[in-house]
């Protein structure tokens, strides 16, 4: 059967045509702004039924849209928001600034990054989103606080922003209708991992948001949706590449290793636990055996936030000073009250004690302990499992419409490279007990490797959770251990003896 001859264009406003095209056109053939706008507008409208948008969304995945065309669909995602994008005050108001990750287990950066960033005078506004499939959702680990409302419309998330300086919002129904349309589709058609397409969804959301400029984490790994630092050096360069042609200047990217849980809660309402304790002032001996990678990676972005802002005490500081007066900020305790006042600004009942939350005795779940039948380093954590037995005892979603338990998850009790006996614990699950059954934790058992060598984990370069940096100007460029800033070499373990 003989290839179709590239399409000839007779009609540019054609469904069928636009679909040809992207199929059988030749490398240099790519749609126009108008033809993009038109088929976008059409299908938000339901004037282009469900199926030719799935025909062109795979014709996209083996003939990808090239970064002009990237662009261009992000754009018009973008324009598919009623007003169009919002419209901050700037005179009398700090910059705008926001940070967006690709997800992984136990990824609960922004619930520290946002107030820690809005403390030291940048504006953070930030659209977030719920979990699906084996990552948890910053909006679901929130809303495990009482009385806490992420469903606030637009003018009431830039009031919060404009007064207290940050707010963590859920996309209403009101922003970028296209790609929510879009992304219900290629979730059915399994064209969510097309890079282009990816991207225009990620971003749209962003632009939308109006930000002045956005710092990503990336990240790769067995927890991860991009695999390799390969997959997920495409993907940060494709985004760097399109925030800068939409405006957002700078967009910055990090590619972060999720070969762990980062810290050591998996689960909504544990994960916000552990984010409070770490924006309460730190004594002297803070214990951070278990959440080192999760500080460091909080500092290092909101370093970069800070060199971002354009602010006048920041413009001449280096990336290691403010991810050094980021740290300094954290260990203060000067974060929480910002984090309060976010909180109860969005709704939340008064935190108790010590500006704290502590849920009612009887709504918490009796721990199951996972303990080491065999003596060994930790060289392996099968972090992607642990993500879906977290959405298995209740904490997580498979399908959107499905409710979160925010008392089920796990606790980690080791981390990569550390020495474990015979009977210590290597974690504890939380969820009813008829969920927690002996396949259960068997299962659990088997996301710990033990080794008697600890060879992939044997010196803190090796468990550095930042590797590269991804910028227009310079392209991927990787991160030794000695050039990161010093947080990382105070907080990163040293390698354990022999058990």
């Amino acid at each position: 059967m003989t290839e179709p001859s590239p399409p000839s264009r007779p009609d540019r406003f054609d469904p069928v045509q636009i679909i040809r095209l992207r199929r059988y056109g030749r490398a240099e053939d790519e749609h126009s702004d108008a033809e993009l706008s038109w088929f976008i507008q059409q299908y938000t409208a339901g004037a282009i039924p469900d199926y030719q948008m799935a025909a062109w969304l795979m014709a996209c995945c083996f003939r990808p849209l090239s970064p002009r065309e990237t662009s261009t669909l992000t754009q018009c995602m973008v324009d598919s928001t009623p007003g169009g994008p919002l419209v901050w005050p700037t005179k009398g108001y700090p910059p705008l600034v926001d940070k967006h990750s690709t997800g992984g287990v136990g990824d609960k950066v922004s619930l520290i990054l946002a107030p820690l960033v809005a403390s030291l005078g940048v504006r953070v506004p930030m659209i977030a989103g719920r979990g699906l499939g084996h990552t948890g959702g910053t909006i679901d680990k929130l809303e495990s606080i009482p009385g806490f409302c992420a469903t606030l419309d637009m003018e009431q998330f830039q009031t919060i922003v404009n007064n207290i300086g940050c707010c963590i919002n859920a996309a209403g129904p009101e922003l970028c209708p296209a790609d929510r349309k879009m992304y219900a589709l290629r979730d059915c058609t399994c064209t969510v991992e097309c890079l282009p397409l990816q991207t225009a969804s990620i971003l749209c959301k962003k632009i939308a948001e109006h930000p002045d400029s956005i710092v990503l984490d990336v990240k790769y790994g067995n927890g991860a949706f991009q695999s390799t630092p390969e997959q997920a050096a495409q993907l940060a360069t494709s985004m760097v590449q399109t925030g800068h042609a939409q405006g957002l200047t700078p967009t910055t990217a990090f590619l972060t290793q999720m070969h762990q849980p980062l810290g050591y809660a998996i689960g909504n309402w544990y994960e916000v636990q552990e984010c409070l304790e770490i924006m309460q002032p730190w004594s002297q001996n803070k214990n951070t055996a278990l959440n080192y990678d999760l500080i460091a990676l909080v500092c290092l972005q909101a370093g970069q936030m800070l060199l971002q802002s354009g602010l006048p005490q920041y413009q001449h500081q280096s990336l290691k000073d403010l991810t050094q007066l980021a740290f300094d900020q954290l260990k203060s305790g000067h974060v929480l009250p910002k984090f309060c006042d976010m909180a109860l600004a969005q709704g939340a009942d008064p935190p108790g004690r010590d500006s704290l939350w502590y849920p009612d005795a009887s709504q918490l779940y009796p721990g199951v302990d996972i303990c080491a039948t065999t003596a060994g380093h930790v060289t392996q954590i099968q972090t992607m499992d642990l993500g879906w037995m977290t959405v298995a005892l209740g904490a997580g979603r498979k399908m959107a419409h499905e409710s979160v338990d925010p008392y089920a998850g796990i606790l980690l009790r080791v981390k990569l490279g550390q020495t474990v006996s015979v009977g210590d614990v290597l974690c504890t699950l939380y969820a009813p007990p008829d969920k927690i059954t002996e396949a259960v934790q068997q299962n659990a058992l088997a996301c710990f490797v033990l080794e008697e060598e600890n060879v992939t984990t044997s010196s803190p370069s090796s468990l550095a959770i930042v590797t590269h940096q991804v910028t227009l100007e310079h392209g991927v460029q990787e991160l030794p251990w000695e050039e990161l800033p010093t947080v990382f070499h105070e907080l990163y373990p040293q390698p354990s003896a022999s058990p």
